[in-house]
């Protein structure tokens, strides 16, 4: 009986021995210890308090229809279809606009326009402004005309007075110039349904062609780059429409923005085609439509341009919107949006947008930072084929549910940045469902400092901002984590975008 007592008593020592040597639970106690202490280590600070001058929300301007911006020494100027004169608005900040008493030009100044003065465009080329657009001719049929200025500003005079630059036998309207990087220019145009007719329907196309450098006239003949053809652009009846085109150029890659359908219903939206040189047919992915309204609060989204950000880091997509019935008795808005190209080349854009939005960057000393690896932690499991963390970096903040990166309670979106950089802003963007809000979220900083209980308020997809300026003066952000936490009752929160933004010193 002693025997087994002393091999029991001897087991249970070794079995204590080896718990004290390094076993599970002494290092679950030290690791709950250790995560103790570094919360404890963490300085609290409050969230900042939010000021303007980085940020926008649409609806900048109204009578904005068929808007375009041009930006030159700092100041953009906005110009739209005017009816019979062409007014210009000019702004330094994209948010306030003045508009300038003087018009550039009358349609009775080009010496042949009568009326229906629509859609006009400037560029600066040369050392000088030049102006296109579309007008009506006492003989019912639009043709497109070119004027020039020493300034943006100023008085615009047609190329050749009393004939328009371009005047075929039919209607031309949204006349769009390309230079591209070998100096050649393009013109594209839509040749509008008013005496177009294709297949037995009235049909607006896109055509391009090539002019002289001097603006003297055409090269050549003019090519159809687009026709409407796919489901979304026939939603308008027997009449059609491919109009107000636009080309850019990124990475070797021709890009044509276009809108489809009339103009006046929910069924305006802009698509997108692509090509390998300026002037062909190009090429329309499957179910190209990269714009369209909500069908709530935004509708007939179109007429669009691009605008590059100060510091050429982003494209934006400057367009008009219409009221929810659909209707243009009152005008219609100006919006701009990010345009995002994808790493396979193909388009996307966050919008239309109605919440807050980082201005483009460079713009009033703020730059948008994106020198950084992340990851996340938490992520919900259900989710996991529409969810990823690099949703939450790809610029779309207007996310559907398969744009978001969902996470349990304590999820976390860690990110290291490869320079150390004096932020002032983060944008947080929630999914634009309110059944997966967060609660509330903690941002750490550095390792060292954190804001807690930062909230979400306002309308479904309003960012949270998180302001750095309690920061102690010239701290370098390294490092950031942002933990969610649950609204209560809820089984995992999402979120969109998260957008870190940098204030340089003035």
């Amino acid at each position: 009986m002693k025997r087994k007592w002393a091999l029991w008593l001897a087991c249970l020592l070794l079995l204590s021995g080896c718990a004290g040597g390094g076993g599970k639970s002494p290092d679950n106690t030290q690791q709950t210890e250790d995560s103790n202490m570094t919360e404890q280590n963490l300085t609290e600070i409050e969230n900042g308090r939010t000021t303007s001058g980085f940020f926008y929300k649409n609806k900048l301007a109204d009578g904005a229809a068929d808007p375009f911006i041009l930006e030159h020494d700092g100041v953009y100027y906005l110009i739209c279809t005017g009816g019979s004169r062409f007014t210009v608005r000019t702004s330094t900040d994209l948010v306030t606009w003045r508009e300038q008493s003087e018009p550039l030009i009358t349609l009775a100044d080009t010496g042949w326009a009568v009326k229906n003065g629509w859609a006009p465009e400037m560029y600066e080329y040369n050392g000088k402004f030049y102006l296109i657009f579309s007008a009506q001719g006492a003989n019912n049929i639009h043709s497109i005309e070119i004027a020039v200025s020493d300034t943006p500003n100023g008085k615009f005079v047609p190329l050749r007075r009393g004939t328009p630059f371009f005047s075929p036998a039919f209607s031309v309207i949204d006349g769009s110039l390309f230079f591209d990087d070998d100096g050649r220019i393009y013109m594209y145009y839509s040749k509008d349904n008013s005496t177009n007719v294709v297949n037995g329907k009235r049909t607006s196309q896109t055509w391009g062609v090539e002019l002289k450098p001097d603006f003297s006239g055409i090269i050549g003949e003019p090519v159809l780059i687009s026709t409407p053809e796919q489901s979304w652009e026939l939603k308008s009846g027997s009449v059609i429409w491919n109009e107000g085109p636009v080309v850019f150029k990124e990475n070797g890659t021709y890009y044509l923005l276009y809108s489809a359908n009339y103009y006046t219903t929910e069924h305006y939206s802009v698509g997108y085609a692509t090509s390998d040189t300026p002037l062909r047919r190009f090429d329309k992915a499957n179910n190209c439509r990269i714009l369209s309204g909500n069908g709530e609060t935004v509708t007939g989204p179109g007429h669009c341009n691009i605008l590059r950000s100060p510091d050429g880091s982003e494209i934006f997509i400057v367009y008009h919107v219409h009221t929810v019935p659909p209707t243009t008795e009152h005008g219609r808005s100006l919006a701009i949006d990010r345009l995002i190209i994808r790493e396979d080349g193909t388009l996307a854009v966050d919008g239309p947008s109605e919440t807050r939005r980082p201005l483009p960057s460079g713009l009033n000393g703020f730059t948008h930072v994106t020198d950084f690896t992340y990851s996340g932690s938490g992520e919900k499991a259900e989710f996991a084929s529409a969810s990823d963390v690099g949703n939450l970096f790809d610029g779309l903040a207007s996310a559907s549910l398969k744009n978001i990166y969902s996470m349990d309670e304590g999820g976390t979106v860690e990110i290291k940045l490869n320079t150390p950089t004096a932020l002032s802003n983060l944008l947080i963007y929630p999914s634009m469902s309110e059944k997966y809000l967060p609660g509330s979220f903690d941002v750490t900083i550095n390792g060292s400092y954190i804001i807690r209980g930062i909230r979400f308020a306002g309308n479904p997809g309003n960012p949270a901002t998180v302001t750095l300026s309690n920061l102690p003066e010239g701290t370098a952000v390294e490092s950031l984590a942002i933990t969610v936490h649950l609204a209560e009752g809820s089984e995992y929160a999402a979120l969109a975008e998260i957008i870190l933004i940098s204030q340089s010193a003035k």
